[in-house]
């Protein structure tokens, strides 16, 4: 780029000399400095943490600039140091050749079609939770669901795709993932992190919740190893057979730990995180619930919904969608600039994050009207098609879009319409629901509900 002159400087705050904008951050929390930002300078900004200019991409045309249009400029980058020491080079973390091989040797197994399948392994898991939720009704105790769903949501995960049912261990396994996602998610913000081999009181507990987890995946792939006889068709198979093309080579014990991991925390977070919301957002808006109920009870009659009710399920998706758009799982996406880039005559230095938000560009008035109201009808057919592409991106975009995403949203549908069918979930009076930023967008002091019978529950668990 000779004349960098004829390109606009990103507007911004550089902050404190020595700081940057770290004070800000603490002191409102990364979303709201992020809004506050946005209103100031923008739908491109830029700011400090120390030394270093980060810069925050809202606007569609932008997004889709850098995701797809420009996405060979633009790497994964520093901005995945902090995840790598927990998922190592999985397929979410890697880049370049590892990534690609990676991609083409998963991508056939999360093809529409064949995650269909899976929708009676996640009714089944459905329909155990709420045979064990049964007691708090009668009991009028209340429930911590994003703990619900993390446990539903792993359990579905390690019975799918590893074709292990990790029951009791469920809440181990989950409590160390937080943990670990906890402890990146702080790094994150941090001016200078000590070395993770110095034991202090942030590191310790990281390095044993890390090596709970290495525990349980080594262990389920030497299990998986030494049964010759019983080999499931799953993705922990395919990975296990797998072959490099030119060397012939098996993938190695430590990348299939990775995978795993990766797999594990992908496909259990995401949708654990977006059915909290839509639990809470429901709760806010019995017009929307008392549609959504509607449909359920039109489509489905009382009986358990299936994969092939899926389609007529319009409402129940477009809640979910509304979810995702007001409280993505996924509320940022870094990025690090290849080579320098000019994003609408702006210009981005090389070697520079970028940070796009899915948080901000949801909200964004230009494309998405009163964009704080929850509003699932913002997703028929035809308002769809009025938005660009990338005013709606909860699953990221272009070449690294979500392998998981018809994995997940199968998921959630059905979990979303089992479970409505049968109890209505209503906030605890006094609980406060906001929202942190660790790893994923959830609930900072979790979900405390109430359930009430719906439909007498002979009529949905018939199978």
């Amino acid at each position: 780029m000779k004349n960098q002159k004829q390109y606009k400087t990103v507007p911004g705050d550089r902050g404190n000399f020595l700081l940057g904008n770290v004070s800000e951050i603490q002191r409102h929390g990364i979303l709201q400095f992020y809004l506050d930002s946005w209103q100031k300078f923008g739908d491109l900004f830029r700011f400090y943490i120390g030394p270093k200019a980060l810069y925050v991409v809202t606007n569609p045309y932008y997004v889709q600039h850098i995701l797809v249009d420009s996405h060979q400029s633009y790497g994964k980058g520093a901005a995945y140091d902090g995840l790598k020491l927990l998922l190592g080079e999985g397929l979410f973390t890697s880049d370049g050749e590892l990534w690609q091989r990676q991609r083409r040797l998963m991508q056939p197994f999360f093809t529409e079609n064949k995650i269909k399948k899976f929708g009676a392994a996640m009714s089944e898991a459905t329909l155990q939770m709420l045979e064990r939720w049964q007691p708090y009704v009668e009991n009028g105790e209340s429930l911590e669901i994003t703990a619900e769903m993390e446990r539903l949501t792993m359990s579905i995960i390690g019975q799918t795709m590893l074709s292990v049912d990790t029951g009791d261990r469920n809440t181990e396994i989950g409590q160390a993932l937080k943990t670990g996602l906890t402890y990146i998610a702080q790094r994150a913000t941090k001016l200078f992190n000590v070395p993770l081999f110095i034991p202090t009181a942030s590191n310790c507990p990281f390095k044993q919740a890390r090596n709970s987890i290495d525990k349980f995946i080594y262990n389920l792939i030497a299990e998986r190893r030494n049964d010759s006889q019983q080999q499931p068709k799953d993705l922990l198979s395919e990975l296990l057979q797998a072959r490099d093309d030119e060397s012939g080579k098996g993938i190695s014990e430590k990348q299939l730990r990775d995978e795993i991991l990766t797999i594990f925390v992908a496909g259990s977070d995401t949708t654990t995180t977006a059915l909290t919301w839509t639990w809470y957002l429901l709760s806010q808006h019995p017009e929307v619930k008392h549609k959504l109920y509607a449909e359920l009870e039109t489509v489905l009659g009382g009986r358990t919904p299936t994969v092939e009710d899926m389609p007529r399920l319009k409402y129940t998706k477009m809640v979910i969608l509304e979810s995702l758009r007001l409280y993505p799982p996924v509320w940022t996406i870094p990025r690090s600039s290849v080579k320098e880039d000019v994003v609408d005559g702006y210009h981005i230095p090389a070697n520079s994050t970028v940070l796009i938000s899915q948080y901000i560009a949801h909200r964004h008035p230009d494309f998405w009207p009163e964009p704080e109201k929850f509003e699932p009808e913002r997703f028929t057919p035809e308002k769809s098609k009025e938005r660009p592409t990338y005013a709606y991106f909860p699953f990221g975009g272009g070449p690294r879009t979500c392998l998981g995403i018809h994995f997940s949203m199968l998921e959630a549908q059905l979990i979303l319409a089992t479970v409505a069918q049968r109890y209505e979930l209503n906030l605890v009076p006094g609980h406060v629901v906001e929202a942190e930023t660790v790893a994923q967008l959830r609930p900072k002091y979790g979900l405390k509900m109430t359930l009430q019978n719906r439909i007498p529950s002979t009529l949905v668990i018939s199978h």
